[in-house]
């Protein structure tokens, strides 16, 4: 396993949603922990700008610009409560907002001209009715992110883990992930490797001994953390939410491709499933 920390650049985007002040309360932790510098940003929707021009009748520009400033004033209110958040806590912090952008798409180019290690969002906006599904912004995000992305649900403590591993080079890079978290936040791990239901069904045997080759492999490459190892079969996704449900998880890692290209089968097609169905918080490791 990699010594140096992965997390020296956080980005997060807020926007005063519930779940966005749980992300913030996470990377706190995580920023004391690996030293991060973090930058938070608000992005003004142009959308809500761009309905008012779209009426059937002309809407005066005074109209137009007083609706832009109060969405500003709003933006800005909320980045100084978020840096406000972090300076308390000791963590160095820049504050942006930007003005007029699709909020997923600018997050995205942000995240990758300035090279960030990591991205953290809350799970949904606070006029989405569902708790534990993905907004639309952070579903784009976690989808198109060239860094790893951590969406944030309700707990915002990282004492257990838990960690898919389906032997691919996307997986071990979540490993890795994974085990730095759990030495800085002390927090326990377990290795999942699950073998798809309809494939262990035909040919237990041979699944079996697949799984537990996967599980040996990974085994070796963790150091200095406290864990365990466990073997399912089932339905990829719905049994790695199970896990995390009934074994009361923090945070489940899980790598955003897998073996081959029968997704199906493999880690990356799931991980969409996994981030929006799993009750606790999920980071996706590229």
């Amino acid at each position: 396993m990699k010594s140096e920390s992965h997390l020296k650049k956080i980005l997060v985007p807020v926007d005063g949603s519930h779940p966005c002040l749980h992300a913030e309360e996470l990377v706190a932790a995580i920023a004391k922990n690996f030293e991060s510098k973090v930058t938070v940003i608000h992005v003004v929707s142009h959308e809500l700008m761009q309905a008012a021009r779209k009426l059937d009748y002309h809407v005066p520009t005074p109209v137009l610009t007083e609706i832009t400033n109060w969405f500003s004033q709003a933006g800005r209110k909320i980045l100084w409560g978020a840096e406000a958040l972090f300076k308390e806590e000791g963590i160095e912090v820049d504050a942006r907002i930007v003005e007029y952008g699709d909020p997923a798409e600018t997050i995205l180019r942000l995240a990758k001209d300035e090279e960030y290690d990591l991205v953290v969002m809350g799970n949904r906006g606070e006029t989405e009715a569902e708790v534990f599904s993905l907004g639309s912004v952070a579903e784009k995000v976690s989808r198109h992110a060239e860094c790893p992305v951590l969406i944030v649900k309700q707990k915002t403590k990282l004492s257990k883990i838990l960690v898919a591993i389906d032997g691919s080079e996307s997986a071990d890079k979540a490993l890795e992930h994974a085990v730095q978290l759990a030495k800085k936040n002390k927090a326990k791990m377990t290795l999942l490797n699950v073998q798809e239901s309809r494939i262990f069904g035909l040919k237990p045997e041979v699944t079996k001994e697949i799984g537990e080759r996967i599980l040996s492999s990974a085994r070796a490459k963790v150091r200095g953390v406290e864990f365990n190892t466990q073997l399912e079969s089932g339905n990829l996704a719905e049994t790695i939410i199970e896990i995390a449900e009934k074994g009361n998880y923090d945070l489940i890692v899980v790598g955003s491709r897998g073996l081959s290209g029968v997704k199906r089968f493999f880690l990356g097609s799931i991980s969409d499933d996994v981030s929006h169905h799993a009750k606790c918080s999920v980071l996706i490791v590229r």
